[in-house]
């Protein structure tokens, strides 16, 4: 406290207003996990990926992971504190010079200010309208959850600064106080501003070694076969389509269920922080737009309406060959285009956009929204929609990338002009098709296996909504290549599970590829691409040691 008082009234601003601040910041992720209030956090952080340059975004998402996005929340969030503690500063500075008790009147008067500010200026700026008006939340939420943050700031901004001033100080005197430290070390005894810097150290070393462990873990591929040797007698189509080589898969270890569990089903959405929690009997799906009957269904008539089963795979467009977000489930829902059918699409119109309860939207193109398969789902493997997968209601659009599968649905628009979507927005396709691709689950990249002993090499293989005729395995850096067995797929929109018996003919090392053909002949693409902007190709490839 003898050093708080010592500083200018600025400084003193600031530790009140930082410690006010981590506190109302508590209070307004609360508010937007329980009652929908804004998140500046959240807002701040959709325009910054919105400037981020595309190639930057998969850079950082690849080398960091899906912890990509909560590292820059978190980083939002200690920058609005800190901003918190700036205002708190620059308030005592001008209306408290003195150093004077303050008063709950200027509590309401800084608080006053700061509502004003983010309202009518940063929101709008960042495109969320006036108090967040243009976000799902609305206007109300807006207004209200906003001065809640406000009053709980200046108040507490108020008594921490009251509280700082009116702390009895005990001072020890200096050559007392030099003795006492000289005393302590020579009994090996730590300070506590040896402590500090101490620990301080170890925290930061221990950062940084984690940061540079997950670089070194996920931030590169293990394996880099020459693309060259993959495009030896490569042809990009088979005419005719090879006959699936379908028959029965042994166990292997590692190797994907056929339908993955609710509980293991990849998760991708763009908050930062918290996805929302929807109330199905306030739940409501409307349909309007360029439609000559607009309606709303809630939770109950939706469930009445006639529903179709689909087994159905989805992986995500930031996927890396190989990568892990790629799932498989039976989903229950209603046709698109029955909907649509009721709402009587007017002539001209060309989309169809989804508009979500976190804000998030995308669109189709209409004659996708019409397919058969094209699904509002209501669950998911036998049970309702999980909350972390869209609740109450989420699209699902086979054939394209999974940022099209609008998850939290709440409004369907038919549009007459090229909507582009969040992630559009951001540099990714709009087409989205998903490209071909199979990925090796066992053996592991990097294990021992026994040589001249039979290891079943296996994984899974995906086209959209194409369908998988062969799979082929590469025991030799992509030189020769031999067909897998294929299990017979639940639908031509799923993935494949293959399979191919392998005899290490020597000790040594080994590098094992695969590659895919769906059932139109298209070979996959060898060449090596990332995810942005249209979704990843390449063969996948892994390095093992037999023994």
């Amino acid at each position: 406290m003898t050093w708080l008082r010592a500083k200018s009234p600025f400084w003193s601003g600031f530790i009140a207003g930082l410690g006010a601040g981590i506190i109302a910041s508590g209070v307004m992720l609360l508010l937007s996990i329980y009652w929908q209030g804004v998140s500046l956090p959240e807002v701040f952080g959709s325009v910054f990926t919105a400037l981020m340059p595309p190639p930057l975004f998969d850079y950082l998402h690849q080398t960091i992971g899906a912890d990509a996005k909560h590292i820059l929340f978190y980083g939002i969030l200690v920058g609005q504190c800190l901003v918190f503690g700036v205002c708190g500063g620059i308030f005592n500075q001008r209306v408290n010079a003195v150093g004077d008790a303050l008063r709950l009147r200027q509590g309401l008067l800084l608080a006053l200010i700061l509502w004003l500010v983010a309202g009518l200026i940063l929101l709008p700026l960042t495109g969320a309208g006036f108090f967040g008006a243009a976000l799902s939340s609305g206007l109300l939420a807006g207004l209200l959850s906003l001065a809640v943050v406000g009053l709980v700031f200046g108040m507490l901004f108020v008594l921490i600064y009251n509280w700082m001033r009116a702390a009895p100080i005990k001072e020890e005197p200096k050559i007392q106080k030099r003795e006492r430290l000289l005393k302590e070390q020579a009994d090996g005894r730590y300070t506590r501003r040896a402590l500090i810097r101490d620990g301080a150290l170890v925290i930061g070393a221990a950062a940084v070694g984690l940061f540079l462990w997950n670089f070194i873990v996920n931030g590169a591929p293990s394996v880099k076969v020459p693309v060259s040797r993959f495009f030896k007698n490569y042809k990009k189509k088979i005419v005719p389509p090879p006959v699936p080589n379908y028959g029965p898969i042994a166990p292997a270890p590692f190797l994907s269920p056929e339908i993955t569990s609710n509980d293991q089903f990849y998760q991708v959405s763009k908050n930062l922080s918290a996805d929302p929690t929807v109330n199905a009997s306030g739940w409501t799906l409307t349909v309007d737009g360029q439609v000559e009957h607009p309606f709303t269904l809630n939770y109950q008539e939706a469930l009445a309406q006639p529903m179709k089963q689909q087994y159905e795979s989805l992986m995500c467009i930031s996927n890396e060959v190989g990568g892990p977000y790629m799932s498989n489930a039976l989903w229950e829902g209603i046709p698109l285009g029955d909907l649509l059918q009721r709402a009587g699409v007017k002539p001209g119109a060309t989309k169809v956009v989804f508009h979500a309860a976190d804000d998030y939207a995308d669109s189709i193109h209409l004659s996708k929204a019409l397919e058969p398969t094209t699904l509002i789902a209501f669950r998911m493997n036998g049970a309702a929609l999980p909350q972390e997968h869209g609740f109450p209601a989420r699209m699902l659009v086979p054939g394209i990338y999974g940022m099209k599968h609008c998850k939290w649905l709440a409004h369907i628009e038919v549009v007459n002009y090229d909507f582009q979507g969040y992630w559009q927005q951001r540099g990714w396709s709009d087409e989205a098709p998903v490209r071909m691709t199979s990925r090796i689950d066992t053996p592991l990249d990097g294990s021992t296996i026994k040589a001249h002993r039979v290891t079943y090499i296996a994984g899974v293989a995906f086209s959209g909504n194409k369908g998988i005729s062969e799979v082929d395995v590469s025991t030799d850096s992509g030189t020769t290549w031999e067909r897998a067995v294929l299990k017979q797929p639940l639908s031509n929109l799923t993935w494949v599970l293959w399979e191919y018996a392998w005899t290490p003919p020597k000790t040594g090392s080994y590098i094992i590829s695969v590659r895919a053909i769906d059932l139109e002949g298209n070979v996959q693409d060898p060449t090596e691409e990332p995810p942005v902007p249209n979704g990843s190709s390449g063969y996948h490839s892994i390095s093992i040691n037999a023994s």
